[in-house]
């Protein structure tokens, strides 16, 4: 699947641009106003959205559902590749992208988040018992797989750092629109190893455990939260509250559970940057 890999990398690399040069998105008043909103949400991404048969499964889609039972307005939904979702917000098409979206510094320029729904540090998944790779300095000059323009592309210059201070090299990196297709293509010995977030990892080995392995983490401690346009304050906020309240009430933590297999008890209250480092 090389086809779309440079477009998805370009829409990555344009995203600062598209929302200096957006119209304003909606803000909560005028959201209350036209009596909707418009999230947009991920096809292809487990454990935090996917779609079985139709229906919408995973933790933001269980927030979500949620979410539409307290809104005093009408939430409608869209579900669509990654590469359309922080795009589409930026530019004003959709209010919100309710989606596992890791903060990072370039986001930020056109992006503004709410507090982490999970932590979204990077790790490496290797074949079930693929004895070259025993640690990270075992990935110089392997095939590795990313998602195009995502976070394990962005921490691509980490691991070559890394890789390097110990005399390797970064190899081959091929880059995919669905993790889906990065893992098939390391089952079947076109890659070497596949850099995800360590919570899609985890869910992947817990599915199957005799095909895949965890290697360790790649980069800095990183979150993933959802996001809405840049300076969209009271829409933020908004998000913000419902977020709070469902982890105050015990449903963030059980439907986390749930869905992650995994619990976060420590995420921070208020987005922040690889490395724990605050959104300027």
């Amino acid at each position: 699947m090389s086809t779309s890999h440079l477009a998805r990398v370009a829409g990555f690399i344009l995203l600062g641009a598209i929302g200096l040069s957006s119209a304003l998105g909606a803000s909560l008043e005028e959201i209350k106003k036209r009596g909707y909103m418009v999230v947009a949400t991920e096809d292809d991404y487990p454990p935090f959205e996917y779609v079985v048969n139709g229906k919408p499964m995973g933790f933001d889609h269980a927030l979500l559902a949620v979410l539409r039972k307290s809104a005093a307005f009408e939430i409608r939904q869209e579900i669509l590749p990654w590469q359309g979702i922080l795009p589409g917000v930026a530019s004003g098409k959709y209010d919100a992208a309710v989606t596992a979206a890791v903060i990072t510094d370039e986001r930020t320029k056109s992006l503004d988040f709410t507090m982490p729904i999970s932590e979204s540090t990077m790790a490496y998944v290797k074949r079930k018992g693929d004895g070259r790779i025993k640690s990270l300095k075992e990935l110089t000059g392997m095939a590795l797989g990313v998602q195009q323009g995502g976070a394990s592309f962005q921490v691509l210059p980490e691991l070559e750092s890394e890789l390097k201070g110990s005399g390797g090299k970064l190899g081959k990196v091929a880059q995919y629109g669905a993790f889906s297709e990065a893992y098939q293509d390391l089952a079947n010995k076109r890659l070497d190893a596949v850099i995800n977030n360590i919570v899609s990892l985890s869910t992947l080995i817990s599915e199957k455990p005799g095909q895949f392995e965890l290697g360790q983490r790649v980069g800095k401690k990183s979150y993933a939260a959802w996001a809405v346009q840049k300076g969209n304050k009271g829409l933020t906020d908004y998000l913000n509250a419902f977020l709070a309240a469902q982890k105050a009430n015990g449903t963030f933590k059980k439907l986390l559970v749930e869905n992650l297999k995994i619990n976060f008890d420590d995420l921070p209250n208020e987005p922040l940057l690889p490395g724990d480092r605050k959104v300027n």
